[in-house]
């Protein structure tokens, strides 16, 4: 009858047998990895488990461990946006708003890439309270040329898919992301505001920063947004608000400095709309002081670099422009026509 594995073959004096001995000293057909041991716990598991060879037992162990990581890891992929198929990127066929030139105006004013004042440790900074890593998905709106997402990518591992109303600034944008290797953790899309097709329960997070006032019929679209947003999800905006009804021929100027039609909320309609769909609504702040000084300093150091070295004939042609549109937003920012807000909220 076969033993136990608890139970040892003695003799009558109380040894074991030599039959167990024997077996107990013959090396094993497996390998242990170096470095590794094998305890005695292990031991006991494999002889429970009917192993002969606890080496055997213990090289599996390590197998199953090495396929459960992978499976985890798998499970947070899978979970991650679904990036559409990259199609080439004939830039050449796209240059209009945004030639080279004029993007190279951006690159010198703020960060490459970011188009945001503050750069960088500014979009960085306002990200903190989202608490951002590799198992979180994102969803930005008004990415411009994608920077803000790519660096978010880059210093904190998390994903995010980057929508940009403006076709060509997302086409040059999934161009850099192309460049950088990271087109899937980064896709750079155009999106349309009034039909923006977004999934529901799928991002852990979305944010935009400073982009909204050129979106219309916000009040659905901030619905879109909520609703692609899982259990638990954040929501991270900074926009233009209007402190005072503008006329229209305000609201006219303001336009045409901007290139673009304009559709600015107060304060007080964000946090009532956030509000309606059960947003809790952690932080409501005017950053007013913050992004005038961010706005000052960029232009300040590029106009002192101007002075210093000069500048591509090409590149002045888009400053005046660019400036204008700067400092009549400095000027309403200033007069209190315009304050710049920040809202951070959660889903309950």
């Amino acid at each position: 009858m076969k033993l136990k594995f608890w139970q040892r073959n003695v003799d009558e004096d109380g040894d074991m047998s030599e039959e167990d001995e024997m077996s107990e000293g013959e090396a094993s057909e497996f390998e242990m990895p170096p470095g590794h041991h094998l305890g005695f716990g292990t031991r006991m598991r494999a002889k429970w488990e009917g192993y002969d060879d606890p080496v055997e037992y213990y090289l599996l162990q390590l197998e199953i461990d090495v396929y459960a990581d992978w499976l985890r890891k798998m499970r947070m992929y899978m979970a991650r946006p679904v990036e559409p198929e990259l199609e080439d990127l004939d830039l050449d066929e796209e240059i209009g708003r945004w030639p080279p030139e004029r993007i190279r105006l951006y690159d010198k004013l703020f960060d490459r890439g970011i188009m945001l004042p503050g750069g960088h440790e500014y979009a960085l900074e306002l990200a903190k309270p989202l608490a951002l890593d590799e198992t979180l998905s994102c969803l930005e709106i008004g990415a411009k040329l994608g920077g803000v997402a790519r660096i978010l990518a880059d210093r904190l591992g998390v994903w995010v898919t980057a929508f940009e109303q403006d076709g060509e600034l997302a086409l040059l944008g999934m161009e850099r992301s192309v460049q950088t290797g990271v087109q899937k953790k980064v896709p750079v899309q155009t999106f349309d505001p009034l039909q923006p097709e977004l999934r529901k329960g799928y991002f852990n997070v979305v944010y935009s920063f400073g982009e909204l006032f050129k979106i219309p019929e916000k009040t659905t679209f901030l619905e879109s947004l909520t609703g692609t947003l899982r259990e638990h999800g954040q929501i991270l905006l900074t926009d233009y608000v209007l402190t005072r009804d503008l006329d229209d021929a305000e609201l006219a100027n303001w336009s045409k400095l901007e290139d673009d039609e304009l559709f600015p909320w107060t304060a007080q309609e964000y946090k009532s709309r956030l509000g309606a769909l059960k947003c809790d609504i952690r932080i409501a702040k005017d950053e007013s002081e913050t992004h005038l000084k961010h706005v000052k300093l960029a232009w300040m150091t590029m106009l002192s670099d101007i002075q210093k070295s000069g500048l591509d004939p090409d590149v002045m042609d888009y400053l005046v422009p660019e400036m204008e549109m700067w400092m009549n937003r400095v000027k309403m920012l200033e007069n209190g026509t315009l304050a710049f807000y920040r809202f951070y909220a959660t889903i309950n």
